[in-house]
This record gives C-alpha cells, structure tokens and sequence, in this order.
C-alpha cells in the first residue's frame, strides 16, 4: 500500500466512522484533539496524515491500525499466513525529526506491529511530547547510538546491537547521540494493534 492509498483509506474511513457516530467534525475533534481543518484535509484526501495524528486518533477513538485503515472486510481466522517484504519496500511515512518504515502492512488482525524508526533528532524536545500507547515494546538499535527517554528512568544510551523491553504505556522518546541518524527496529506488541497517542498534531 503506498503513502497516497493509506491517506486516501484513512480519510474515507475516518468519514465513515464519523458519520455512524452521528458526529460532526466539531465533535470528532472535541474527541481526539485534533483541529477541524485538519480533519476536513484528511477526509477529503486533501493533505497526508502524520504518525503522530494517526496514532492520536487511534488512541482516542479505541481504534486499532487495521481499523483506521482496512480496505477489505475483516476476514475469519487462519492459521497460517504470510507477509514478504523485499528490500526497500516498507511503507515509509516521515514525521517530526524522524521517519517510519512500517511492514506486513497487507496483513490485518495483526498482533505485533514491527517497524523501523531513523531518529534525526537530537534532544528530547525536537522529538516532542512524549510517545506513549498500550502494550508493550522492544527496541534494538540497528545502526547509530540514541539516547532513550522515558517517565520514570533516567536516559539510556543505546549503542548498535543494544536493546531495551518496555511497557510503551510509560512515556518515551529517542535522541541521536551523532550527527548521522540512528535506525532502531522496534515490535511493538499488545491487544490488537497496540497504538496509541504519542504526539498531537493541531
């Protein structure tokens, strides 16, 4: 699925969602935060949704990714499936001071969600508020140094080939500790898709 199909899905299915509710987009942005102009943009394909909105919305609305953007009817259990991703065909979307790379994202009722993050940034208040979302996480950094922020613990520097488990409801945020950015492969793991509300676009 490309950035512009997930866009465009996400927008219709954000409409319809809305319009079972009974809501306007006054409503929907009392209840997940997000301005009215920018919810009218992403209805109407008319502008990308960052990571960050998404997993707001997500997060607000007790939504899973499979829910915010499912092309097809949810389909009745099977025991064995697949998803194949060659080289360089993750589903980049960028964000503030870093990018994700998403993958198996074909697959739907997925219980962990693997993605890659290239971090950019290089202190805490470039990343932005606090992530945080239910479930729990594992992070093991691919390339580069970072420095992990969290709630309750002291930064942790993390070099190449170094990894942390977290409970990813607790705050959390990473630093390059380089001028080159730092790639950090994280499976983030929960009910359903476990996403939450990091950061909040207005």
């Amino acid at each position: 699925m490309s950035v512009s199909t997930l866009t465009e899905t996400i927008g219709r299915t954000l409409a319809e969602l809305r319009l079972s509710r009974g809501w306007t987009l006054k409503k929907l942005s009392e209840a997940t935060g997000v301005s009215v102009p920018v919810l009218s943009k992403i209805e109407n394909n008319q502008t990308g949704i960052s990571f960050e909105t998404a997993m707001k919305i997500m997060g607000s609305l007790s939504l899973s990714l499979d829910d915010l953007t499912a092309e097809k009817p949810e389909l009745p259990h099977i025991s064995g499936r697949r998803a194949v991703n060659p080289a360089g065909s993750a589903l980049t979307i960028p964000s503030m001071g870093r990018s994700y790379e998403l993958f198996a994202t074909e697959l739907r009722q997925k219980r962990m969600v693997p993605m890659i993050t290239t971090v950019n940034n290089h202190s805490a208040e470039e990343w932005g508020p606090f992530s945080r979302h239910d479930g729990e996480e594992w992070m093991y950094v691919l390339d580069g140094s970072i420095e992990l922020h969290t709630e309750l613990y002291a930064p942790l520097v993390m070099k190449q080939g170094d990894s942390v488990y977290i409970d990813s409801g607790m705050g959390h945020a990473m630093v390059a500790l380089s001028e080159l950015p730092a790639r950090v492969l994280s499976v983030y793991a929960g009910a359903g898709e476990p996403f939450g509300t990091p950061n909040s676009d207005k």
